[in-house]
């Protein structure tokens, strides 16, 4: 089952691999520049079958880059870079292949931020029991 922790570390692990300094979302000083922020949040669920055993998931990602040029040059060229990472080839979470359909950018005050959306189907983990069904008695009149 993979959850936004798992996609959260496996950015960071992604971005890290291409020499990105990624820190955690959680630190808002004293962090080298430049450096990457990966935030991912639920967007939705929806079971796939009547009986709820898989649901469909979409979560989103926002990866935050902290220019250390502060130029909207080096945050256009950033942009390139972690498109070619994520967009452009897949990657694996939890041992699952993981392909993003669009990309999102935007530059604020020298700051780009990157917005895309993970979406998978996933077993549901219950504790609910179920008897076992032995005999299936079909009646008609044939």
């Amino acid at each position: 089952m993979i959850t936004e922790k798992d996609i959260k570390a496996r950015c960071a692990e992604v971005l890290t691999g291409a020499g990105f300094n990624a820190v955690a979302s959680e630190v808002k000083e004293g962090f080298a520049k430049p450096a990457v922020f990966v935030s991912v949040t639920p967007a939705s669920a929806t079971l796939q079958s009547c009986g709820g055993a898989t649901e469909q998931v979409t979560d989103n990602v926002e990866i935050k880059y902290i220019s250390a040029a502060e130029t909207e040059e080096d945050c256009i060229e950033t942009a390139q870079i972690i498109k070619k990472l994520f967009l452009h080839r897949p990657f694996d979470i939890d041992g699952r292949h993981i392909t993003i359909q669009t990309m999102e950018f935007d530059i604020e005050n020298n700051v780009l931020y990157v917005y895309f959306d993970i979406e998978f189907i996933q077993k549901i983990e219950t504790d609910e029991e179920f008897e076992e069904m032995n005999d299936l008695t079909l009646g008609g009149n044939v």
